[in-house]
C-alpha cells in the first residue's frame, strides 16, 4: 500500500467527504449517516479483493475481463468520490474495450498505489463518520 503524502491524502479525503456530502447534506440524519458508514465500509471491505483480481487480470492480458472489472472496480470508486482510483480504472477500461492490455506490469504498480492512498483516506473518513454517530 501506498504512503500517502500528506497533501495526497487530504486532497482524497476532500474529493471522498465531497461525494459524500450529496448523500446527506447539512446536518445529516442518522440515517443517512448509517447510509454513508455502509458505502465507506463496503468500499473498504471489498477494495482489496477486487484491485487483486483486477491485477490478476491485467497480467493474464485478455482485454475483455479487465474492461468488465475496471469498470465495476471504477463505479465502486466514482461513487465514494474516490476520484483518482476511478479515472485510473477509466483509463484501463477504455484501453481494455480497444483490444489493448499494455505494461500490465506498470498498471498493476500504479493501481495498487492509488487503491492504497485511496484506502487510507477512506479510512479516516470513515473515522470521522463513526465519531460522529
Amino acid at each position: 500500500m501506498e504512503t500517502a503524502g500528506q497533501p495526497e491524502h487530504e486532497a482524497r479525503m476532500t474529493e471522498v467527504r465531497a461525494r459524500l456530502s450529496e448523500f446527506a447534506e447539512g446536518d445529516p440524519s442518522p440515517a443517512e449517516r448509517a447510509l454513508v458508514l455502509r458505502l465507506l465500509r463496503s468500499f473498504t471491505a471489498k477494495t482489496p479483493d477486487a484491485v487483486d483480481l483486477l491485477a490478476r487480470l491485467l497480467e493474464a492480458g485478455d482485454p475483455e475481463p479487465v474492461s468488465d472489472h475496471a469498470h465495476s472496480l471504477k463505479g465502486s470508486a466514482a461513487n465514494i468520490g474516490a476520484i483518482r482510483l476511478a479515472a485510473l480504472c477509466a483509463a484501463v477500461e477504455d484501453r481494455a474495450r480497444a483490444g489493448i492490455v499494455a505494461d500490465p506490469g506498470r498498471t498493476v504498480e500504479r493501481l495498487r498505489a492509488e487503491a492504497g492512498g485511496t484506502l487510507l483516506a477512506v479510512r479516516a473518513v470513515t473515522e470521522g463518520y463513526e465519531e460522529s454517530i
